[in-house]
C-alpha cells in the first residue's frame, strides 16, 4: 500500500468515527434534563404572566387546531416543531430524537393529516 492509500483509509475511518460520536452526542443531549441558570437574567428577560405561554410553539387563531395540536402525543409535536419551526431535515430530527427517519416521516404525516381533518371539520361547520 502506498502512503496515499493509507492516508485515504485513515481519513475515511476518522470521518466515520466523528460521525458516530456526533450521533451519540446528540442522543445524550436528548436524554439530559435541560438546566437553565436564572442568576444572570434580569427580570426584563423573564416571561410575564400576561404574555402568551411559550409551551406551545404554534399559535393558531383557530382554537380547534390549537386544541388538536395540544392533544397530539409529545413525540409527534416534537417532530412538527423540529420540522416546521426549526426547519430541520428528517435525518437530523431522527438523530435528535433517537428514532428512525421513517418514524419521523410517519409522525409528520399523521400530525399533518390530523390537523387537516380538524380544519376540514371546522370548515364544514361554518
Amino acid at each position: 500500500m502506498t502512503y496515499d492509500e493509507i492516508r485515504a483509509m485513515y481519513s475515511v475511518y476518522i470521518e466515520r468515527v466523528a460521525g458516530y460520536a456526533r450521533k451519540e452526542y446528540l442522543r445524550t443531549l436528548n436524554y439530559r434534563a435541560k438546566e437553565i441558570s436564572l442568576d444572570g437574567l434580569s427580570e426584563d428577560n423573564l416571561p410575564r404572566a400576561d404574555e402568551p405561554s411559550l409551551a406551545s410553539e404554534f399559535a393558531f387563531e383557530e382554537g380547534k387546531l390549537s386544541q388538536t395540536l395540544n392533544e397530539m402525543p409529545l413525540r409527534r409535536r416534537q417532530v412538527l416543531i423540529l420540522a416546521f419551526i426549526d426547519k430541520l431535515p428528517a435525518q437530523e430530527i431522527s438523530e435528535l430524537l433517537g428514532c428512525s427517519v421513517s418514524y419521523v416521516y410517519k409522525q409528520k404525516c399523521l400530525a399533518l393529516q390530523k390537523l387537516k381533518e380538524t380544519r376540514e371539520d371546522d370548515d364544514r361547520e361554518q
